[in-house]
Order: structure tokens, then sequence, then C-alpha cells
């Protein structure tokens, strides 16, 4: 068991682009043979975020049954292209009872229950964890208790150490644990609605509101000593999944007795996040003259003198009409004017009163003098900067430190490789590897591969496919592009490590083997990038 290869695989969060990308990839290392068994086999240790815990948790659970690889593939082929998701969940929240409180998350856990897990727990995974090839798995979350991250693990036992009682993965974080005995109720649905609700697109699950953990006297127990707490994405803290593969390799370290604390070989981070983002740009947002050059205190002046000519109007209309049904029009007018009136005044002055405790205090007056143009434009540059910040800003930090972590360590040099969803688009780094000889020409992506990766990259972060999305073949070009990437980053990997075997080790020789399968492949993909679906699509 030693001296087999230990690869492990870090699937990031992405919603249906994430999940569907990966299976791609997964599929994939089925195909490639290592002796007598195939690369994915190698596979000990699985962290997955998001979108990522959809394809993970699935293959996890299939694994656990017994199930065939083709097997699990196609119950997520048929998941991802039939089940209409969002109708669905829609369909559920709309029949919710009077006194339930709507949560969309909740109703697409229920979905997921139905649609791909059949009722599967966590014990379902703990109880079969060691007759597995994947020894270590975490689904990845974030406590919005503390805002660290929170890990649904089922792992091998390796080992006690100072300080704990278990020598499995916890349940949860160094602030907030499950016990084993409670979190093996858990339904592997709640977890991959934990794991994939991203922020703005749904709200947290509350633990254990929100779970359905049957009555048993541990869960009754635990649940009488808890304060209730929100859990969200996991994107959230780490949207690739690296840190808990880095704390596996820890635990394996310490069950082996591992002096240089190497017992990973190599660790695939597959990634549908992209280094780039959209630059800031202010809004050109307009109201029309009218509006927009009022102030608060112009608009104060304008109802007041609509309330008096209003009023005249209707007390005219009586004196001159008698009653009638314009002096009734006229007087509703009024009363909706007269409350439109108190209400503006009302809120206007508790406006005010909030404005004079802020840093604003000193500047109510300029403030009331501001025309509403100005102060749309403040309002939208505002909230489009807060949405960049935290869509894009704060992930790609995120996704920087992740890598960080492993590539500027010196421990995993030659242990580590990528497998992004946009690295084949045109105009991507493997132009400047050509350009200056770190690519061999062979490894060039074809226009084929090219136009299929950018129409893969091209999909947002959500957790279900549009019929137009289904109908132009977005899940069979993401598959496919989780397929070719690795099999390219594969090829590229074992020529850097040949070139450089700096800390490599006997068992690299093994993934070395592989070229040319890998080279055959890489030469069918560059004639049709989608020729290994047919034989999986059964």
């Amino acid at each position: 068991m030693e001296n087999k290869l230990k690869i492990a695989l870090t699937f990031s969060g992405g919603g249906y682009r994430a999940a569907t990308f990966h299976l791609g990839a997964l599929s994939y290392l089925h195909t490639i043979k290592v002796g007598e068994s195939t690369l994915l086999e190698h596979v000990v240790a699985l962290s997955t975020i998001s979108g990522g815990t959809i394809t993970g948790l699935r293959y996890m659970l299939g694994q656990t049954r017994g199930e065939s690889v083709d097997e699990i593939f196609n119950d997520l082929y048929k998941f991802f292209t039939q089940i209409d998701l969002a109708t669905i969940a829609m369909d559920n929240l709309s029949n919710y009872g009077e006194k339930q409180c709507a949560s969309l998350i909740r109703t697409m856990s229920d979905v997921y229950n139905t649609e791909l897990f059949k009722g599967a727990v966590l014990g379902d995974l703990m109880d079969k964890i060691d007759e597995i090839h994947i020894g270590h798995f975490a689904a990845n979350a974030t406590d919005f208790t503390n805002g660290l991250a929170f890990r649904f693990q089922a792992t091998e036992n390796t080992g006690t150490k100072p300080g704990t009682t278990s020598g499995h993965g916890i349940v949860g974080n160094n602030k907030i644990r499950i016990p084993r005995e409670v979190a093996r109720h858990i339904r592997l649905s709640e977890i991959l609605a934990c794991s994939s609700c991203f922020p703005s697109g749904f709200e947290p699950l509350v633990f254990p509101k929100d779970f359905v953990l049957g009555d048993s006297e541990e869960v009754k127990s635990y649940i009488s000593k808890i304060e209730p707490f929100g859990i969200m994405d996991g994107g959230v803290v780490d949207n690739q999944g690296i840190e808990p593969i880095i704390l596996a390799e820890e635990r394996m370290a310490r069950c082996t007795g591992s002096t240089d604390g190497k017992c990973l070989d190599l660790v695939i981070i597959s990634d549908v996040a992209s280094p780039y983002m959209n630059a800031y740009t202010p809004s050109n947002f307009c109201l029309p003259k009218s509006i927009g050059n009022l102030t608060l205190k112009k608009l104060s002046g304008r109802l007041w003198i609509a309330g008096i000519v209003a009023t005249g109007v209707v007390a005219a209309s009586y004196i001159f009409t008698s009653a009638s049904f314009l002096s009734g029009f006229l007087t509703a007018l009024w009363v909706l004017l007269a409350g439109v009136l108190i209400a503006y005044a009302i809120l206007k002055k508790k406006l005010i009163r909030i404005a004079k405790t802020t840093v604003i205090q000193d500047s109510v007056p300029s403030v009331l003098n501001l025309r509403f143009k100005d102060i749309a434009t403040l309002v939208v540059n505002r909230l489009s900067s807060v949405l960049l910040l935290v869509s894009s800003v704060f992930m790609k930090h995120l996704r920087r430190m992740g890598y960080r972590s492993v590539y500027q360590d010196d421990t995993w040099y030659n242990r580590t490789m990528m497998n992004g969803v946009y690295e084949l688009r045109p105009g991507e780094s493997w132009i400047s590897k050509l350009k200056y000889g770190q690519l061999p020409e062979y490894l060039k992506p074809g226009d084929a591969i090219q136009q299929n990766s950018q129409k893969a990259a091209s999909m947002g972060t959500t957790l279900w496919f549009t019929q137009q999305e289904k109908e132009t073949g977005m899940p069979d070009a993401l598959i496919a592009a989780g397929q070719y990437t690795i099999c390219w980053n594969l090829l590229e990997y074992i020529e850097d490590i040949k070139k450089d075997p700096t800390n490599t080790n006997e068992r690299h020789q093994l993934i070395i083997a592989c070229e040319e399968q890998l080279r055959k492949d890489w030469a069918e993909f560059q004639q049709n990038p989608l020729c290994k679906l047919n034989d999986w699509k059964k």
C-alpha cells in the first residue's frame, strides 16, 4: 500500500459550470490505466466546494454503494440535463405552508435529496470510507458565526494527536464541532446545500433548524445544548478547496510516521474560477431631468404647493358643481396626495434624525440640497463597487492566497497541478509558453479546443442549466473541456518533471508511464474535443 501512487483532487466552486467540468476531469482520470487500475483509483483524498460538491459528493456515495464510474456519470449527467431544478424548487417554494418561512436553499436541499441522493446521510460515507480508494473526503462550507471554514468530513482514522479524542477529520471547525454520532445523521443533500448556497443567490442554512436529523437520543441531547448557527457556501473562505488537502496530508503523515510529511505524490486542483475580472467603471445611470434636478428641499416645497392647489381645486369643485362624480374623484386624489405629504414629512423627519447621529451630522443642510441625480449616482456607484468587491476582488484574493499556500512552499514543488477551465482559450498563457519554449509544439491547442474552452468558460455561476444552454450543448462543452484540459495538464506536468525531477519519487514514474496513452488521447481531442463523450453517454 505504501508503494501506491497517492493523488489528491480538489473540485472548486462555480455552480453547474464547476460540477460538469469536474465531472469531465473525473471521468477522464478513470480512462487512464496505471497497471491494473486507473489514475482515478489512485485518488486518496478529495476536497470539494459549492458546485464541485455536487459531483464529488455523488461520486463518494456511488463508491460506498459499489456503483461503477459509468453509473455515477450517467446519473449525474441525467441530473444536470434532464432535471429542471429551478422549476421544481420554485414550485415547492410556492407550496410552503402558512406557518413556514420561505427558504430557497432549503427547498433545493429537498430536491437534491429526492433526485440525487435518495435519502443518503453522512453516516453512509463514514461507515464505508475504509472500503473505498478515497480515505479523506471534505465537503466545505463556511460558518456564519465565526467566518471560518466549516467542513463536513468522512475520513479514515489516522490516529489521535495531543488534545484530540478522535483520529477522524472533524465535522465543523475549531470553534463549532458536530460530534460524529450526530453528524452521521446529516443528509448529503443538506451538506450540498450548505456547500453551494452562495451569497446573494441564497440564504444560509441554519443548523439544526433547517436540517432533518431524526430523533435519536444523541441528536436530541446535542441540539438541546447548542445555539443555532448559519452555514453558507464554502467559496466564501476557500473556493479551491486546497486547505483540507493540506490538513489531510498532515493526518496521513501522523498515521504513517512520515519524517518529511510528503504523503501525497500529486495534488490536482481542478478550478473553474478565472484570475481575471471586469474593471470597475463609474455608473452612467441617469434620471429624467425633471426628477434629477430636484432636491429634498425643492421636493418638499413642490409637494406643499401641490397640496395647497389640490385643496383649492377640491373646494372649488364643491362650490361650483355641488356633489358630483368629478368632485368625488378630486377628493380621492386629494386624500391620496395628503397621505403622500404626511408619509414624506414623517420619513424625512426620521431620516434627518438618523443622519444627525452619523458622520454627516454637520452636513445635513447640504445633503438636503443634493440633487436626486447626484444621490442616484452616489448610490449606484457604491452598490456596483460593493458587488464587484464581493463577487470578484475578494474571490480573486482568496484564490491567490490558496494557490500561494502550495506554489510558494518548496515542499509542494512538483507535487501540484492545476486544471483550469479557461487555460486553453485563445490568448491564454499557453501562447507565451510556446513562444519561449516552455511547451512542446504538439501541446498547442487547435482551434476547435480553443473555441470549446471559450464556450465552456463563458457560463456564469448558476445551479442549473437554462433550456437555451442545454440546447446549445453547454453541458457537453463543459464535460469535454474537463476531459481534454486535464489530459493536456497531465502531459505538461510529465514534461516538467522529466526536465526537473526535484521532489519526485519512484511513484511518479507511474504517471510518466501514462504518457503514451495521454498523447494518443490528446491527438484525438485535437480532432474532436467531444470525442470521449459518446463513450460515457449511454
